[in-house]
């Protein structure tokens, strides 16, 4: 199946910073796009398919914003591109900014 065809949810395109780490110290990539499922991920070191990962980040550059942080899992990765996450845990507060946030930016 396309991975286009996979998306249920709208994704939003975004240059925002995140930090990761999967059974390693924290990574620092930035974000392309969001949704309410997941995230792409640009880095050259994508993890592989079905890792798990942790991670926060903030939507805005306000150092002062609370940042979205949960679990994840690699469902994509591409080397030199970058990899997709899937949100496997993610507080229902956090769940519901990032729901306002996407609809904010339509």
């Amino acid at each position: 199946m396309d991975q286009k065809d996979r998306r249920n949810s709208p994704r939003v395109p975004i240059i925002i910073e995140i930090q990761f780490s999967s059974n390693s110290p924290p990574i620092t990539a930035r974000i392309t796009d969001v949704s309410e499922r997941g995230v792409f991920i640009d880095t050259v070191n994508p993890l592989q398919s079905g890792d798990q990962v942790k991670f926060n980040f903030r939507l805005s550059n306000s150092p002062s914003e609370k940042p979205i942080d949960g679990e994840g899992t690699v469902v994509w990765n591409q080397q030199t591109v970058g990899m997709g996450i899937e949100f496997s845990q993610l507080s229902e507060e956090n769940k519901k900014r990032l729901n306002d946030f996407i609809k904010n930016q339509g």
